[in-house]
């Protein structure tokens, strides 16, 4: 049975639950969002093929729900607890029951797990340190879950951009960790795309300072 709601809802979409990368005003933002979509909905009920022991839709057709035990949705094995769907069913956020196998790499057990309407990897929470493309990317954190550290990817699942647990050189180029900053991005080739410095450094004849930002284009040279 498909549960509708066709009056106003303050069910709050599923996208204001990702965690920003540029600081903690971000990570709040998405912790209010998480816990308001922990308020009781209907009970009991199926929504979109995937049986709920409570979940709440809004008029767009996102849903949150909570899962019992743990479910395969639309090919993905979607852990106990909140799961968050596109309108076409297919899972926009959960925590994943078992490694996915990916083509570029594999999500280990128990990440939060963001989708697009395609089922296509956009972002993740690890809950450890994960190595991914060689390059190690953050993870746990205080919160956790949906709110833990966020790394993001490309289409093909390239890694688009991460946080380093300590401060790392990238073709060359001395990368900060801070999470109260932006974090390091990469171009789709691998290359280093921007980067908060951790130390002043000096690139083709320009001096640039520990606390600025740099660009860089898909070839390594400045500006990109």
């Amino acid at each position: 049975m498909l549960i509708t709601i066709r009056s106003a809802s303050r069910f709050t979409h599923p996208q204001k639950l990702r965690v920003g990368m540029c600081g903690l005003a971000a990570l709040c933002a998405a912790l209010g969002g998480f816990t308001a979509c922990s308020s009781p909905g209907k009970e009991n009920i199926e929504v979109y093929g995937v049986q709920f022991s409570r979940a709440k839709i809004d008029g767009r057709g996102f849903v949150i729900g909570y899962l019992a035990g743990d479910s395969t949705i639309a090919g993905r094995a979607c852990k106990q607890g909140w799961v968050h769907l596109h309108p076409n069913g297919v899972p926009a956020g959960f925590t994943a029951a078992s490694d996915i196998v990916l083509s570029r790499f594999i999500i280990p057990s128990n990440t939060w797990v963001f989708q697009n309407e395609e089922g296509t990897v956009t972002q993740c929470a690890f809950p450890r340190d994960t190595g991914v493309q060689g390059q190690v990317c953050r993870g746990g954190g205080i919160l956790g879950g949906a709110e833990g550290v966020q790394t993001a990817f490309y289409p093909d699942g390239a890694l688009k951009q991460f946080f380093a647990r300590k401060p790392v050189r990238i073709d060359g180029v001395p990368c900060g960790n801070s999470l109260f900053q932006a974090g390091i991005e990469l171009h789709e080739n691998g290359r280093l795309r921007s980067a908060t410095l951790s130390e002043d450094y000096v690139r083709q004849g320009r001096v640039y300072h520990r606390g600025e930002r740099i660009h860089l284009t898909p070839e390594g040279l400045p500006g990109g």
